[in-house]
């Protein structure tokens, strides 16, 4: 039952997609909401156990205060005055908080061994046919079947309507998402996470199995066209090979040759992935507004580069569903592209700065992840707690719903490894019958 529950969860946060595109009978709100409703049946069918509480509890700290505080914040903007919809309010209280009870769900679900191998297969699985996929889009035509997005309103969207590099014609795949951001997504947290659990796993075929995903994965990201999905690749394959030893130990070794190989495979086999990304590093304009974006993921940064009402407009009034709402203003006077812009105009300063302070907590415990899992010589597991920790910040961790996802999926995997480290092992027969003379 647990696995089938994993299964089922993993599958509909990265195959959404395909029941977007291809099953445009079922309403795409289904495919939307599949992975959440999973998520809360597996929260009330297989509660974390209490090692992975207590493990939660630690390495987040005294942050739970401004969770609770950043809650009750968001709950607050659900009756702001601006707010013009409690159907989006709900939804945008969802992305806010629901995917924050994955990880110790996750984490309880991986203690047990067997699960965990087969939970590792199935996430190997899924990869490699979402990096097959890809490739087959990226040597297709952007207008074929296969380079389907999405269909809105009965209306079939192709890469060609939608996202191609201007350069070679070639689209910017989606593979199985349904739009080219949430293939980004996975790019970035899904080789991450199959590194570390390769450099991890003592059986050698699932070692082999996980880096060969890996690479399957990271040769793909160029196919998205992303030019921030190429860099911040580049800066998760330097943290894992340095947290790893680079080249002191056989893990480092690793690492870098991985990414060598991945590199030289997606060259050669696909130059004009490399080309097009390359290309659209000279529209510096563009270039220019992600730097910034980058810039001011810190407060003080961010609260004097955007615009927003002091009090905010309301939870969920910046979702990307409100232009599915017709009853809402879609042109209220208050816009943003960037997550940081969104959160001041959905909440003001202050509930801004609570949620900042939250994700905060987020990268505090994952660097103190970091140090135990280092510490107990878990290479490959710390290398992964240190990328996730740096992404925290860079990611659309509220208003992109697959991000967030992979992310707390992610997480999950992190703090499994952690649990098991921090728990005491199980004492052998010949320590249990000393206990036992010892005690009379």
């Amino acid at each position: 039952m647990y696995i089938i529950w994993y299964t089922l969860l993993v599958s509909a946060i990265c195959f959404e997609g395909l029941g977007r595109k291809y099953l445009p009978g079922i309403p795409s709100m289904f495919f939307y909401f599949l992975k959440d409703a999973v998520l809360v049946f597996g929260y009330f069918s297989f509660p974390p156990p209490p090692s992975v509480r207590r493990a939660v509890r630690y390495l987040y700290g005294g942050f739970g205060v401004i969770l609770v505080a950043g809650v009750v914040w968001t709950a607050i903007e659900l009756a702001n005055p601006s707010q013009e919809s409690w159907m989006l309010a709900l939804l945008g209280f969802r992305a806010y908080w629901l995917w924050w009870i994955a990880p110790p769900l996750v984490a309880g679900f991986l203690q047990d061994e067997k699960r965990k191998r087969q939970a590792i297969n199935v996430l190997v699985g899924i990869a490699i046919a979402i990096s097959v996929l890809a490739a087959l889009q990226f040597a297709s035509p952007a207008d074929s079947n296969l380079n389907l997005y999405t269909v809105v309103d009965g209306q079939e969207v192709h890469a060609s309507d939608a996202a191609i590099v201007s350069s070679t014609g070639r689209a910017r795949v989606a593979s199985t998402f349904a739009f080219l951001s949430g293939f980004g997504d996975f790019c970035l947290l899904v080789p991450t996470l199959l590194l570390s659990i390769g450099l991890e796993a003592k059986e050698k075929r699932l070692r082999y199995a996980a880096l060969f995903a890996t690479g399957c994965a990271a040769a793909t990201i160029p196919m998205t066209g992303s030019r921030s999905s190429v860099i911040l690749g580049g800066v998760v394959l330097i943290v894992m090979a340095w947290s790893s030893g680079l080249f002191f130990t056989p893990i480092g070794r690793r690492v870098l040759l991985g990414g060598v190989a991945a590199a030289i495979l997606a060259v050669v086999a696909f130059p004009d992935a490399i080309f097009g990304v390359q290309t659209r590093f000279e529209d510096t304009e563009e270039t220019k507004g992600r730097i910034e974006q980058v810039a001011v993921v810190f407060p003080p940064a961010a609260l004097s580069y955007y615009d927003y009402p002091l009090m905010g407009v309301g939870t969920g009034m910046q979702q990307n569903a409100r232009f599915s709402f017709q009853q809402v203003n879609t042109d209220s006077g208050w816009s943003s592209e960037g997550e940081v812009g969104r959160y001041l105009i959905e909440l003001g300063p202050i509930g801004y700065l609570l949620v900042w302070t939250a994700k905060l907590g987020l990268v505090v415990g994952l660097f103190r992840s970091y140090r135990i899992l280092k510490r107990a010589d878990r290479r490959g597991a710390a290398g992964a707690a240190l990328c996730y920790a740096l992404l925290t910040m860079l990611g659309n961790l509220t208003f992109d719903h697959i991000w967030q996802a992979l992310y707390f999926l992610g997480c999950g995997f992190i703090l499994s490894e952690v649990v098991s480290v921090m728990r005491p092992p199980p004492l052998k027969e010949a320590d249990v019958a000393w206990s036992r003379s010892a005690t009379g």
